[in-house]
C-alpha cells in the first residue's frame, strides 16, 4: 500500500479512481467508435460502443456520451455524472481482464434518456461491462 500526493492510501486492487488519463478523449478516437467494425451492446437505458485497438498501449479508455436531443444541459450533465460514477465503481470488471490479456479497448457509454435513477443506470452499466468481459476472448481472436 502506498500514499499518493494527496495523502490518500491506495493499492492497485482497491483503486476506484477515474483519472482523466482513463477517459477517452479526442475526435479521432470517438470517430473510430462510430465506424462499421465497432461492437455495440444495448441495454434498456444505456448503450456501449467499443472497439479493440491495435496501435496503442494496452489498457481501457471509456468515454461518456449524452446526445443534445435528450434534454437541457443540466439534465445531460447529470446523466453524464451518473454514467461516470457507475463506470468508476465497476471499472475493474473490464479493466483487469483487458490488462491481463494485454489488449486495448476504447469504448463509450451512451445514455438513451436523462430522467433515470442512479440504480437504473448502474444496473445497465454493470450488465454491459460483464457482457463485454465475457466476449473478450472471442473478440480478440477475431482481430488477431
Amino acid at each position: 500500500m502506498s500514499k499518493d500526493r494527496s495523502n490518500h492510501s491506495s493499492s492497485s486492487h482497491d483503486d476506484y479512481s477515474l483519472p482523466r488519463a482513463k477517459i477517452l478523449r479526442g475526435r479521432k478516437n470517438f470517430k473510430r467508435l462510430f465506424e462499421r467494425d465497432a461492437h455495440i451492446r444495448r441495454k434498456k437505458f444505456v448503450d456501449l460502443r467499443y472497439q479493440i485497438i491495435d496501435d496503442s498501449p494496452f489498457g481501457c479508455l471509456m468515454g461518456f456520451i449524452v446526445k443534445k436531443s435528450l434534454g437541457k444541459a443540466n439534465k445531460r450533465n447529470r446523466m453524464k455524472r451518473l454514467l461516470k460514477e457507475a463506470y468508476r465503481l465497476h471499472q475493474q470488471l473490464l479493466t483487469e481482464p483487458i490488462e491481463n490479456t494485454r489488449l486495448t479497448l476504447h469504448g463509450a457509454l451512451m445514455a438513451k434518456a436523462v430522467d433515470r435513477t442512479y440504480a437504473e443506470v448502474e444496473k445497465d452499466v454493470v450488465a454491459l461491462l460483464n457482457e463485454v468481459r465475457d466476449q473478450l476472448p472471442t473478440i480478440s481472436s477475431g482481430n488477431s
